[in-house]
């Protein structure tokens, strides 16, 4: 996927970061303390890796009643190749302390927040367990060049099969807690709160299983007779097993995967269909390895997110004069 067609999703503005001058600190509970130049991270070992990030508000337009937030419809979601060092080996360098539950990552850019007196960083943190993981990186290139400021350059936080949230742009700080984090952007903010739920409700971490369909023979529908439809499907929860196709009323049917681009990429998938004249209704879903499979319908919740459903389209199919 080009670059210029990731997508974004900003609380402040893009933080003017020059890369010579750019520093990363790492402290709180950690034995050695320790300031890390864009050089020094180069310097260390590093992972490619092709990643889908999702916005947690991905689909929230479908949603009745409407719900707060941007109204994004189908294209918060974007693939790219990133590159740079895992978490782990600066969190090793620097010796956690046993005590360790979490590990909050600030960026740059910072501004108010609704219900709060003083301006806030844009920050979040990862349970031990993800920031250790291998592969969760500090990149520094994304699609084999530097990272654009307007993508979260000069380094950004890839935590792949989570929700992009996680993923912190213009990183400057990394804190190593033994208490759980408080900021709004994780206490208040991007929690899955349902209906009857009085509280601020539950973190959102893993992105759940989801298909699109993203081609089905241009705007206008394919012509009478033998059609082809495309699409994607990514999980947080594991490989893509299976991609289910229904038109109209008939049965669900088993798509083609036909490619993936990794274990964090994209799957991608065919489905025949003979195409008549008139308006079709078309569903698609998709399975992953955990046995997680889309939901019918998208389940309402007070703040907008997680919108993972069957998805529906309508093509129609003209008769040729």
């Amino acid at each position: 996927m080009p670059t210029a067609g990731h997508f974004r999703r900003e609380h402040f503005p893009v933080p003017a970061i020059d890369p010579a001058e750019w520093r990363l600190r790492i402290a709180g509970a950690v034995m050695t303390p320790a300031i890390f130049t864009l050089a020094d991270l180069a310097a260390l070992p590093s992972r490619s890796l092709a990643v889908v990030l999702e916005c947690a508000g991905h689909r929230r337009a479908e949603l009745r009643p409407a719900t707060p937030g941007l109204q994004w419809e189908v294209g918060a979601v974007s693939e790219a190749h990133w590159t740079g060092t895992p978490l782990r080996w600066l969190l090793e360098r620097s010796g956690v302390d046993p005590r360790a539950v979490e590990v909050v990552l600030a960026g740059t850019d910072r501004g108010p927040f609704e219900g709060s007196a003083r301006t806030h960083s844009y920050a979040r943190s990862l349970p031990l367990r993800k920031a250790l993981d291998p592969d969760t990186i500090l990149a520094y290139e994304m699609n084999g060049r530097p990272i654009a400021p307007e993508h979260g350059g000069p380094v950004r936080v890839i935590a792949p099969g989570w929700y992009a949230t996680d993923s912190v742009k213009w990183l400057e700080r990394i804190h190593v807690s033994i208490d759980e984090f408080a900021g709004p952007f994780q206490a208040i903010d991007y929690r899955f709160a349902a209906a009857g739920d009085p509280g601020p409700g539950t973190r959102m971490e893993r992105m759940p299983v989801h298909a699109l369909v993203t081609d089905h023979a241009g705007a206008a529908g394919p012509a009478p007779g033998a059609a082809r439809l495309r699409g994607i499907a990514w999980s947080g929860g594991g490989v893509i097993t299976r991609v289910e196709v229904r038109v109209d009323d008939g049965p669900w049917t088993k798509a083609t995967i036909v490619a993936r681009t990794g274990r964090y990429g994209r799957t991608f998938w065919e489905h025949g269909w003979e195409a008549v004249a008139g308006t079709h209704t078309i569903a698609v879903r998709a399975r992953d390895a955990s046995g997680a499979v889309q939901p019918d319908e998208p389940i309402w919740n007070r703040r907008g997110y997680a919108v993972n459903a069957v998805q529906c389209i309508n093509v129609t199919v003209k008769e040729v004069a």
